[in-house]
């Protein structure tokens, strides 16, 4: 199964590196960004192992998520590919990044 992390997603995981290296340093940082990668190439072989988001309309479109720790990617499956739309905190309401 191959992977597209769109480029929305890597804005994403930008924002969550530079929140992290702010806040902490550089190796807290790569830390929480590959720990978040690493959440998402297991999608790889197990596609379906993630989960139903919180968000009935999300669901319905074949939205799935990925709890990464202290965030979630939001991915969907067409046909035999992964396509990763964000990576948000899971304390924020990250559906609305949908609805823009």
């Amino acid at each position: 199964m191959r992977i597209n992390i769109l480029p929305t997603a890597w804005e994403d995981l930008k924002q969550i590196e530079d929140y992290y290296l702010m806040e902490f340093d550089m190796k807290t940082a790569l830390k929480v960004s590959d720990h978040i990668l690493d959440c998402i190439e297991r999608l790889e072989n197990h596609p379906d192992s993630g989960s139903l988001t919180p968000d009935e309309w999300l669901n319905q479109l074949g939205y799935r998520m990925v709890i990464c720790k202290l965030h979630v990617a939001i991915y969907r499956l067409i046909q035999d590919e992964i396509f990763v739309y964000h990576i948000a905190d899971t304390r924020m309401d990250y559906t609305r990044l949908f609805r823009r």
